[in-house]
């Protein structure tokens, strides 16, 4: 029989140390630890809070946790709204990402899948060991803080409304009180090369009630009009034969940028739209009509060719000076955001062209962020072989004159 005085010390001991770490666990009110932590490039990256004076979203994840990734396109949305809207205090918003991995080519990946480039990427290759991450004694992933322009933790582990409604509460001019009544987008099946999820009806829900019901056209794209986006709307798409267990379905908007994923339940797939989310589902005929800039041509689409020789990324010397017409519009207008589309011809890998397509977009966005341009003002798009001008697809024989047609990139501005 062991000694009951030894139990007794050893039951204290625990005790005391579960209660210690509770107490050392970081609060609401703290200041936020500083970080030095590697970075994309092989850079080492420093934040000290305050961070310039602006709120700061923390957020730490991993590639092997499927759960951490789960509010990164809802985390980019937030961002790309709220990064450089006026705040009474502050200087605008930003995001730190952390992932806790050791393995950098997957990091790298996840980087570029999700579309991260944006925003403050860093890695912990020690993880959890790191003496950084130790002091801000998380144990699993996700962990999140939201940090205010005093270096102060404001909220951990937020949900996106606290960190909306933290955000708006700190902005200095009111919100947009229009009411949007028009929604469209597209549902994806799969990573990377997306197909359309084609000819399945989609629900969109508020509370137990149907709202409207309509079935996806060709390519996975839905049109609804007359409906309040105030309401708190789900989207629902019942099973399907056409997505297996091991894909996903995306929501994107009308141009392919990702929304978000659905969720996986029971009988099918659901998703609740987000009040952040809903201008980014908003027809781009009505986007296009409402542009208020200086310059009225910026209403209009650019579309620029020979950027780039025939399959490759980096910029013919006739580029650079097309490039600055751009830049020059946007430094004239400091108010437009800017989308950036790149299309190929149908020659190669199906795959192949759309990423080719995405990496051409980003080396026009560098450039045009190396000139002064804010990257906030920028999104980037691959369209691969999906939108020929002409009927040169697969299986058609064409001159190198018409393919070359269907070679260009296009640039759409908008009002941040």
């Amino acid at each position: 029989m062991k000694n009951p005085f030894f139990l007794f010390l050893m039951i204290n001991l625990l005790v005391s140390n579960i209660y210690g770490q509770d107490e050392s666990s970081l609060k609401v009110g703290d200041t936020a630890p500083g970080l030095v932590l590697n970075s994309t490039n092989n850079s080492v990256q420093s934040f000290s809070f305050p961070y310039q004076n602006r709120i700061t979203l923390l957020f730490f994840w991993s590639s092997s946790v499927s759960k951490s990734k789960e509010n990164i396109y809802k985390y980019k949305r937030v961002h790309s709204k709220y990064s450089d809207v006026g705040y009474k205090t502050g200087d605008g918003f930003d995001m730190i990402s952390v992932a806790l991995q050791s393995d950098k080519s997957v990091w790298a990946q996840d980087l570029e899948k999700y579309g991260l480039e944006n925003i403050n990427n860093c890695i912990s290759v020690k993880g959890y060991n790191d003496m950084f991450i130790k002091n801000y004694k998380i144990r699993s992933t996700p962990s999140s803080f939201l940090i205010d322009e005093t270096g102060k933790i404001v909220a951990i582990n937020p949900s996106l409304k606290i960190i909306i409604e933290h955000l708006d509460s700190k902005r200095n001019v009111e919100l947009n009180t229009e009411i949007q009544t028009k929604l469209s987008g597209k549902v994806m099946i799969g990573y990377g090369a997306l197909k359309p999820l084609s000819y399945e009806r989609i629900c969109f829900i508020n509370g137990n009630d149907t709202v409207k019901s309509l079935m996806l056209d060709e390519k996975g794209s839905f049109l609804v009009e007359n409906i309040n986006t105030l309401l708190n709307l789900k989207l629902f798409i019942t099973n399907t034969t056409k997505v297996t267990e091991e894909q996903v379905l995306f929501l994107t908007s009308e141009n392919g940028e990702i929304i978000s994923e659905f969720n996986k339940i029971d009988n099918g797939f659901d998703y609740s739209v987000l009040d952040v989310e809903i201008p980014y589902l908003k027809p781009y005929s009505e986007n296009k009509a409402t542009v208020k800039v200086e310059d009225k041509s910026l209403k209009d689409l650019y579309t620029l060719e020979k950027l780039f020789l025939a399959k490759e990324v980096v910029l013919s010397k006739n580029a650079f000076q097309k490039l600055n017409s751009i830049i020059v519009k946007l430094k004239e207008n400091p108010k437009t955001s800017l989308e950036i589309i790149t299309h190929t011809d149908s020659n190669g890998d199906l795959k192949a062209n759309q990423d080719l397509t995405v990496k051409q977009s980003t080396v026009i966005a560098k450039y045009l962020i190396s000139k002064g341009i804010n990257k906030n003002r920028i999104k980037i798009f691959g369209k691969g072989e999906e939108e020929l001008l002409n009927t040169c697809k697969d299986g058609t024989k064409c001159s190198d004159l018409e393919h070359k047609e269907n070679r260009r990139t296009e640039f759409k501005f908008f009002p941040l």
